[in-house]
């Protein structure tokens, strides 16, 4: 069984975690707005993708967008977790001397099957770590 205090713990990583990725999109909308295009209403990866087909211009040099590029790529690569810490209930089990957040996205599921993703405590910790590090480079991009 696991304990209320892990429980909590685990619960504050995906809190992180989730957190990291809103500052992300906000700063790929502050960059889209500085390019006169607007994404409101549109989903984190349609924002992204927006960003990464945008040209460079007099306030995008080709420098900086590569730059922005390289970290939407990262950012990229992280878009399925974000769904599932974000659209799916976590249920913590333990797994031998750690703890472990499962999410069955309901938007992975079928009539016959569902998809379940397991992160690790330590795992859960370093992803808002990452995004967070990402989000902050976009912002000083």
């Amino acid at each position: 069984m696991v304990s209320p205090s892990a429980k909590s713990v685990l619960h504050g990583w995906r809190s992180r975690a989730i957190d990291a990725f809103a500052l992300a999109e906000a700063n790929i909308e502050r960059l889209l707005r500085k390019q006169n295009l607007t994404a409101s209403g549109e989903l984190l990866g349609s924002k992204l993708e927006k960003l990464r087909k945008a040209k460079p211009s007099a306030t995008l040099s080709d420098a900086r967008k590569k730059q922005i590029d390289g970290i939407l790529a990262q950012l990229r690569t992280l878009i399925g977790l974000r769904n599932d810490l974000v659209h799916a209930q976590m249920i913590v089990r333990q797994d031998g001397e750690q703890i472990v957040g499962c999410f069955a996205n309901p938007n992975q599921q079928c009539e016959f099957s569902s998809v379940t993703r397991e992160i690790s405590g330590p795992r859960l910790q370093a992803l808002g770590g990452k995004v967070a590090k990402l989000a902050k480079d976009l912002e000083a991009a």
